[in-house]
């Protein structure tokens, strides 16, 4: 008997007995606080039930011994180079999987392809803490979607990353790139270095804000940045700063801070961006059925909420306004930053080893033998650019880690993990187990070529993830990407400078923490 049915009998014999004729307002409240109440009582002790459950199951995993308050916190340090190297000699001494304690809470690390695919192909949803912290901002775009809402939502944003789609957003990629190609003409064939980072993080936000929004802006010119940017940032370091702050985990002492506040203001400022775009949009495809629509409307590329607002499932049903703006942010955050992480450490490898920059180059040159833009077609001949910016995401993954809540029962290692526990697949460490790649900390992009490929496991490498819920947006960013690489080795040679060498910073997307310096030539130009 459910909680709801016990008070259902019980509260009217209670009136019967005690000669109530109509309960009065003082005992419907009486009732009301009762029920919420019991329903508290209920849940926490379902909630520690199911703790305990975990916590007894997790101990039959290895791992480093935890504090009895604090777990293993403060072992880990800040994201930087010392936590990598501390994961990694945890992998070797732990092997495939181990218990990691954030407080009280245990987590199940796992960095095995075995591990991994196993809970990956139980399409276990990206339910975990730190997707409920960024709710208020995604709501329930696809990254903290589950069951049939994100089916259903899964299926109608396929159309957006159709091939025809994927072509028109050539021309923006072309544009933004020649844009940052001509900023550095001020740093080429100097003494000294710059930090080529920011640089790509601006050139990866406007073409992401044209093809979700068509919105242009100056913001690779202009040292102002647009709000919108702005905003996407200071969201991103919020959700960092409270993974790392142990007492912003406890919800109603976060809302109250400083912090918090922002956070939930910052909230509000995307939403009412999104949402001004998203009524603008109705508004014009009303014009359209009305054939009232404008020369500028009428020859407007088509975006990612053109798109999205025109998308229907086979009941004929279309998104909700607030659908798409969740989808919008979540494709702007998704998009953005690990876009630009990728393009970033890509620059900086070729960078390092000439021998490779230079066959990229060598290829390049062919498809700009009598043109100045990569077209669609040749994508798919630039195999070894391709083969380099995997090998790239390899060494710096970007993403270092992906969290699922598992929602049924399952065996993993061999062992029995129960519904509920939370599990940390470390991408990073899996790219680059010594048992799994040769030489792992070496740039070789020949493992990434067709024959290497195919004799590979897929889960040995997952730089998109894999399974049903892998990136959707996995050819929007490669076709950035190869756009831009070979538009900027088109016009310069890249060099590193040694004395500034990058250290890795795993947030929530593997970040330089001291920046990608490099130094620019202008090169000769052939055609």
């Amino acid at each position: 008997m459910t909680l709801v049915q016990v008070i259902d009998t019980l509260v009217p014999t209670f009136i019967l007995e005690k000669g109530f004729k109509a309960p009065s307002l003082p005992l419907v409240l009486v009732t009301m606080v009762i029920s919420s109440v019991f329903s508290v009582i209920i849940k926490r002790r379902e909630y520690i039930s199911q703790y305990f459950r975990i916590r007894k199951a997790l101990q039959h995993f290895p791992g480093p011994k935890p504090h009895w308050l604090f777990g293993n916190i403060f072992q880990l340090g800040k994201p930087n180079e010392n936590r990598i190297k501390l994961i990694h000699n945890h992998v070797k001494k732990y092997d495939k999987c181990y218990t990691y304690w954030f407080g009280i809470f245990p987590v199940l690390i796992c960095s095995h392809r075995g591990a991994a695919k196993s809970i990956i192909k139980a399409s276990v949803p990206k339910e975990s803490w730190i997707g409920n912290w960024m709710r208020p901002w995604l709501g329930h775009g696809l990254i903290l979607a589950s069951g049939k809402r994100w089916a259903r939502n899964r299926k109608l944003l396929t159309s957006v990353f159709h091939f025809h789609n994927l072509k028109s957003y050539l021309k923006v990629y072309n544009e933004c790139a020649n844009i940052l190609v001509n900023k550095w003409r001020q740093y080429a064939d100097m003494p000294h270095s710059f930090d080529e980072h920011p640089d790509i993080k601006m050139l990866s936000f406007d073409i992401i804000l044209q093809c979700v929004f068509s919105v242009k802006t100056d913001c690779q010119i202009n040292k102002t940045h647009h709000p919108y940017l702005t905003a996407v940032q200071q969201l991103t370091r919020l959700v960092i700063d409270r993974v790392l702050t142990l007492h912003h985990y406890i919800d109603w002492i976060y809302l109250i801070s400083t912090k918090g506040k922002r956070y939930y203001d910052l909230c509000d400022a995307v939403h009412s961006f999104a949402d001004q775009i998203i009524q603008k949009r109705v508004e014009n495809l009303r014009s359209h059925k009305d054939n009232k629509m404008t020369d500028q409307q009428k020859h407007k590329r088509i975006d990612f909420i053109d798109i999205l607002l025109t998308a229907r499932d086979e009941t004929g049903q279309g998104l909700k306004l607030r659908e798409i703006r969740d989808e919008a942010h979540t494709f702007m955050f998704a998009g953005y930053d690990t876009t630009a992480s990728a393009l970033g450490w890509t620059l900086y490898c070729l960078a390092k080893y000439g021998e490779h920059q230079t066959k990229v180059r060598e290829e390049i040159d062919v498809i700009f033998k009598d043109k100045d833009d990569v077209e669609w077609d040749d994508l798919s001949s630039l195999t070894y650019t391709t083969m380099c910016i995997k090998e790239a995401m390899r060494l710096y993954t970007t993403v270092p880690s992906v969290e699922r809540k598992l929602n049924r029962d399952m065996t993993i290692d061999n062992k029995f993990v129960p519904a509920g526990t939370t599990v940390r697949i470390y991408l990073h460490a899996l790219c680059n187990r010594e048992d799994t790649w040769e030489n792992p900390t070496e740039f070789i992009p020949q493992r990434f070529n067709t024959e290497n490929s195919k004799l590979r496991d897929p889960y040995d490498y997952m730089p998109f993830s894999a399974g049903h819920r892998n990136c959707i947006g996995k050819h929007f960013a490669l076709n950035e990407m190869k756009v831009a690489v070979s538009k900027i080795l088109h016009h310069y040679e890249l060099e590193i400078d040694h004395q500034r060498l990058a250290k890795r910073y795993h947030a929530i997307v593997s970040q330089p923490e001291n920046g990608l310096w490099i130094k620019i030539k202008n090169r000769q130009r052939i055609h």
